[in-house]
């Protein structure tokens, strides 16, 4: 058995988006995420607004992806967490673990609160709330599935600036 090799974590390039692209298109096959493939995969991984995105690696190999955006339509105060993927086939070693706290670390050296919003029910939730992630409530998700259907999205924030005052009630 070879040794498990942690994910490493850094700033996404432009030179890494064909590999993150690989590894989406590799989601989309196993879970439908996106549901609808985008036109241009490459633009729908800088979406507008990007403050930053970063992947977890091991060795060369991206793995995953997050990126955060300006929340100017909800919260302009807080960034949103979007774009969130792992490669199906290194899921549960601690690639999602790493990417989100990135994202909290991204957070708190720019002092600015996280928000999200995923399809409710999905696994993912419980990872959310693992790493500090509030669940604030839930609203139509504002796009549909292929089948026409609207999803329930649950709505989280991760407090940073409230935690780095000092104020761990905000967990």
């Amino acid at each position: 058995m070879s040794p498990v090799v942690p994910p490493g974590l850094r700033p996404r390039t432009d030179e890494d988006l064909p590999a993150c692209v690989t590894v989406l298109r590799a989601v989309h096959a196993a879970d439908r995420y996106p549901s609808t493939w985008p036109a241009d995969p490459a633009a729908f991984l800088s979406p507008p607004g990007l403050a930053t995105a970063l992947v977890v690696t091991v060795g060369e190999r991206v793995t995953g992806h997050a990126a955060l955006v300006a929340d100017d339509a909800g919260d302009p105060g807080a960034l949103r967490l979007t774009r969130v993927f792992v490669d199906p086939a290194v899921r549960r070693a601690g690639h999602a673990r790493a990417l989100l706290a990135g994202v909290a670390a991204a957070l708190a050296a720019r002092g600015r609160d996280g928000v999200l919003d995923v399809v409710e029910s999905v696994p993912a939730e419980r990872l959310y709330r693992a790493a500090g992630w509030v669940r604030t409530g839930t609203a139509p998700a504002g796009w549909r599935f292929p089948d026409g259907r609207e999803p329930v999205a649950a709505l989280y924030r991760l407090p940073v600036t409230q935690r780095r005052k000092g104020d761990d009630t905000a967990r």
